[in-house]
């Protein structure tokens, strides 16, 4: 169980979330079926871009501030290199897991998982490097005001997404999770984003792990 003591880590455990969820859900494919090929590439763009977007965020708007604030350039150093890494094997992912979508195929399914698979490793170990070694700074510093700056410049460029953003946090997410995320945002402001702007991810991407 995770300890959350930022937004970071909540994000982290929906990742870990889809990760085993994809494994199992193209581990049990029909084959021939293009209704879950379609399905499932669908929650796969949902994961792609949360992932590729998060990470974004880090280089270009977190990381900044935290080097402002004293953080060890060469652990963000080491924690970007493991973004390059986790980058090519999520661009060979994609590529791999959008091959199911033109031939549902159970052996095209196999394939995915694979890749999927060692997307995982790698990212699991980033994950887990960072939360070992940066994440306890950062919790010490998120209450002053170029975190806050640097929180904001992430809402602003995230404008219109905030309510699939927090209805993906949310789908299987653990007591301790959602507590995590509602000491970081407003349980009033979690429920009204989830709600009506999160409607989207809970029919399209939601059921599709419901059904698996």
């Amino acid at each position: 169980m995770t300890e959350h003591q930022t937004m970071n880590t909540v994000i982290h455990a929906a990742f870990r979330r889809d990760l085993a969820r994809f494994d199992s859900a193209l581990a049990t494919f029909p084959d021939g079926s293009q209704e879950r090929a379609d399905q499932l590439v669908a929650a796969w763009d949902n994961y792609q871009h949360q992932l590729h977007h998060h990470h974004q965020d880090e280089e270009t708007i977190f990381w900044p501030a935290f080097r402002e604030l004293g953080a060890d350039e060469a652990l963000t150093s080491d924690l970007g290199g493991e973004h390059a890494r986790m980058l090519t094997a999520l661009d060979h992912a994609d590529e791999v897991v959008r091959r199911l979508a033109t031939d549902p195929s159970s052996a095209r399914a196999a394939d995915a998982r694979a890749a999927v698979g060692e997307l995982g490793e790698v990212l699991r170990e980033h994950l887990t490097h960072e939360e070992a070694d940066l994440e306890p700074w950062t919790a010490t510093i998120q209450g002053t005001p170029r975190m806050k700056q640097a929180q904001a410049a992430v809402r602003k460029a995230h404008k219109g997404q905030s309510g699939t953003f927090i209805a993906w946090l949310l789908d299987g997410a653990s007591p301790e999770d959602v507590a995590g995320l509602k000491r970081e945002i407003p349980a009033p402001v979690v429920t009204v984003l989830n709600a009506l702007p999160g409607r989207h991810y809970r029919k399209n991407i939601a059921t599709v792990w419901a059904d698996a």
